[in-house]
């Protein structure tokens, strides 16, 4: 209380960059959380899908789609409306290319 009084211009000074700082730091927290949630509804949706189509994913799967971001969930949901197994949802680009390419192929041969 006396320091404030004494030094009123540095109390107020150190008070506006603690309110700056608080602030920035609950923006941060909803950016977060909201994206989080976002993922949270992805992955939901995602797993409903997969039980549908493929019946229960495996823990791994499990465990990749609780640790993955909101898009590449929803690449995921996107491969998961046309693959043919769990493999062609969960792969890497040119594990993709190649199941793409089989498909193709096998196209023109039938």
């Amino acid at each position: 209380m006396i320091y404030q009084q004494e030094h009123a211009s540095e109390a107020a000074a150190i008070s506006g960059f603690a309110e700056r700082f608080l602030r920035q730091g609950e923006a941060r927290g909803e950016a977060r959380g909201e994206a989080r949630g976002q993922a949270m509804g992805e992955a939901r949706l995602l797993r409903r899908l997969l039980v549908k189509r493929f019946g229960e994913p495996s823990d791994s799967i499990q465990q990749r789609m609780a640790a993955a971001d909101a898009e590449t969930l929803a690449l995921w949901f996107d491969r998961a409306l046309e693959a043919r197994a769990l493999e062609d949802i969960f792969s890497t680009g040119r594990q993709t290319l190649t199941t793409e390419f089989a498909d193709l192929f096998q196209e023109q041969i039938d």
